[in-house]
């Protein structure tokens, strides 16, 4: 049963959205050609990785390139890669990406988020939809709604504005093609069942007006001991050319998901002497009964887009995000090797409201034999919380609720919630910004990068939250330059450089004895070296990086602070190819040489939470005897990683493997496709690292989890 309050009309929504579903369809926002038969496809990620280097890219302040036109990591997640994995969370939507760590798992009690490159991303600056800012909080989003997902990899704030340097994942939605309907039932462990349903349709004169809705339902008990899990979502995209120059969209995005029993990280509060305990089973829950995480996001995005004409264009950009938390956690202390656990558990209750408006001018002109390629604009957008005022600082903390052990679990009391769920505004965060980019060509060979954005910031608090924080503000620039060489059109040579700016985002959490207390924003510089290159069956790029971002300690009395910078230089390789006709292999790397520096204590230490290495490789292979029928398998290893800034501990590594099955057949006219899945194929137990500070934090890694799929095209 929900206990979570409700923030939207659901019932009316999703009436809306069944209603639109009577106009079946699937289209572009320009049109396509469209098929007049069903053809069985067979999907090959390996091969998407192979042509990604054409694909167009929103780079922010860079405009939209193609990625070998980029002078920046980026790696692009494609719809078929979704489906064939069965992707329902940032871990595995990330699972063969070397350069990025997961700090959570499917169902943590703190919504997801990950490193990249060893950094840490936020929750209000590192995401996006379309381009735009969300506040994301609960960490997953409805993965149903979206055509693909592009991470920018390291410091990005010329092209997006304050935001953490690990990179930026941008979200693309699905748009309508061509006339289309599908519906799809899943299983997966312990016993989750899903309902998808994804329509469409192209309408109007030479089908000006394109509509897209998908509607989810998942419920059922979850791989963790007692957990549960019921999401709802609906999104629907439409678009519409207005006239031959301007075309119009609409994005909505609803998704209501509640996760029962959840459990979090622990802290390790061990005596550094003593070493980490031995592993114990994925399935194992640690939560308080009675606990839950309830997480109802909205967005809604809106813009326009004017092709003044062949060489300029304008785009205008709204969007609004609600984010409604609602949770009571329990938070875990280990106190030994023996596994001897200290309950603490607090109930909270909140909302963050966002708002953003963005105009960009792109075009291109020439001076004598020299191509300049423009990218202007500004940026405004604003983040109201509001915090429950009916306990102390919106929540009630209750320290020593129980004890509990990892090997033998004790009966702990029921949690009952008390909290009064009133709330008041809390903070107001505000950034405003301008940006100005210039892609010159000096020939056909040589091209170079000019940019520079101008970043404001404020947080204001309100008088309920006076006691414990302050106003703040502050301005900063952030340039980039980068250099590239194209000896020929399939190869991109690059060097960069980028300036990037953490606005202030959020408050120290709430598991440190400052919480509440605000940090300055960091700043952080990145060098980069790479190239990007194809050919016929095969695609290869490489980096070199290095990254220099203030540095955020935990002191031995649990204080969050900010002293000296940590030091990031790494080296990443990805490859595709095709090694025959049915048989093709994707292969990703990256070495992280981390550590603090400039620092008063743990100089020279490792940086917490940032693996020294990890690799990735994946096989596609088609069974030619079976048409239809298609294979993968791959894994992932995770290189070691000190656990906290002290290096008293060090996870291990840990290797897991995963693989799969699809098979597409044609049943009464229909296109009928069967996806079989499984996560950490052998059941490895593991440690993995649990938070973005390096705090200490440790959690359980997930066990092994199979699911299952069957998608009918109508």
């Amino acid at each position: 049963m929900k206990t979570t309050p409700p923030l939207f009309n659901k019932q009316k929504l999703v009436l809306a959205c069944c209603a639109a579903l009577s106009a079946t369809g699937h289209s572009t926002v320009f049109a396509q050609e469209e098929t007049s038969e069903k053809e069985l496809e067979v999907i090959s990620v390996v091969g998407h990785k192979i042509t990604e280097f054409e694909q167009q890219n929103d780079g922010g302040a860079l405009g939209k390139r193609a990625i070998k036109d980029t002078p920046f990591s980026v790696d692009v997640i494609s719809l078929e890669d979704m489906e064939i994995r069965q992707v329902n969370t940032l871990n595995s939507l990330f699972s063969r990406e070397a350069s990025v760590s997961v700090d959570g798992s499917a169902y943590s009690s703190f919504g997801d988020t990950i490193r990249v490159r060893g950094l840490p991303l936020d929750y209000t600056q590192s995401f996006k939809v379309n381009g735009m800012s969300i506040n994301s909080f609960s960490g997953e989003l409805p993965y149903e709604a979206f055509e693909q997902v592009t991470l920018i990899k390291g410091a990005t704030g010329f092209m997006y504005g304050m935001a953490a340097p690990g990179g930026i994942v941008n979200y693309v939605t699905k748009r309508a093609t061509s006339d289309a309907l599908s519906a799809n039932v899943g299983w997966r462990s312990d016993s989750v069942f899903s309902g998808h349903i994804d329509a469409s349709t192209r309408f109007g004169s030479e089908d000006a007006y394109g509509l897209r809705v998908n509607l989810v339902k998942e419920d059922g008990d979850t791989y963790l001991d007692d957990g549960g899990i019921d999401r709802e979502t609906a999104s629907i995209a439409l678009d519409a050319a207005l006239t031959d120059n301007v075309l119009w969209t609409v994005d909505v995005i609803y998704s209501d998901r509640l996760v029962e029993n959840s459990w979090n990280r622990f802290t390790v509060s061990m005596d550094s002497a003593e070493p980490l305990p031995d592993t114990v089973d994925g399935s194992r829950n640690l939560a308080v009964p009675g606990t839950y995480d309830g997480y109802t996001n909205m967005i809604a995005i809106t813009g326009l887009e004017w092709n003044i004409d062949d060489n300029w264009q304008l785009k205008l950009d709204y969007d609004y995000s609600k984010n409604e938390t609602s949770w009571i956690k329990s938070l875990n202390y280990l106190l030994n090797s023996d596994g001897d656990l200290s309950i603490l558990t607090y109930e909270q209750y909140f909302d963050v409201d966002y708002d953003q408006i963005q105009g960009v001018l792109t075009g291109s002109f020439s001076t004598g034999a020299i191509e300049h390629n423009i990218v202007a604009g500004a940026a405004f957008q604003e983040a109201s919380t509001y915090r429950n005022d009916g306990g102390e600082y919106g929540r009630i903390v209750t320290r020593n609720y129980a004890t509990n052990n990892l090997y033998e679990q004790a009966d702990v009391p029921t949690y009952v919630p008390t909290l009064q769920k009133d709330l008041a505004l809390a903070w107001v965060d505000t950034q405003r910004s301008v940006f100005i980019s210039d892609f010159i060509a000096l020939n056909n060979e040589w091209e170079l990068l000019i940019g520079i954005r101008s970043n404001e910031i404020e947080h204001e608090v309100s008088e309920y939250f006076s006691s414990s924080q302050d106003d703040y503000e502050d301005t900063a620039v952030s340039p980039t330059y980068a250099l590239m060489y194209k000896p020929s059109a399939s190869t991109t040579y690059y060097a960069s450089y980028v300036e990037s700016f953490e606005g202030q985002t959020s408050a120290v959490g709430e598991e440190y004895a400052n919480a509440n207390e605000l940090l300055a924003p960091l700043e952080s510089s990145q060098y980069e070296l790479g190239v990007k290159t194809s050919g016929e069956g095969w695609s290869l790029s490489a980096a070199v990086f290095e990254i220099e971002q203030g540095a955020t300690l935990v002191t031995e009395e649990n204080y969050l602070i900010q002293e000296g910078v940590t030091l990031y230089q790494g080296i990443e390789f990805s490859g595709a190819y095709e090694i025959t006709q049915n048989l093709s292999i994707y292969g990703d790397a990256m070495f992280l040489d981390a550590e603090y520096d400039k620092t008063t204590s743990n100089q020279g230490n490792d940086v917490a939470g940032a693996p020294d290495q990890q690799f990735t490789l994946q096989t596609n292979y088609n069974v030619e005897a079976i048409p239809g029928l298609t294979l993968n398998l791959g894994g992932k290893f995770h290189g070691e990683a000190a656990l906290n800034a002290a290096n008293a501990w060090e996870v291990p590594s840990y290797t897991l493997v995963y693989g799969g099955v699809s098979y597409a057949t044609q049943i009464d006219n229909h296109a009928v496709t069967l996806i079989g899945s499984v996560d950490n194929l052998l059941d490895e137990e593991y440690w993995a690292v649990g938070d973005s500070y390096g705090g200490g934090n440790l959690r359980i890694g997930e066990p092994r989890t199979v699911a299952l799929k069957v998608k009918v095209d109508f």
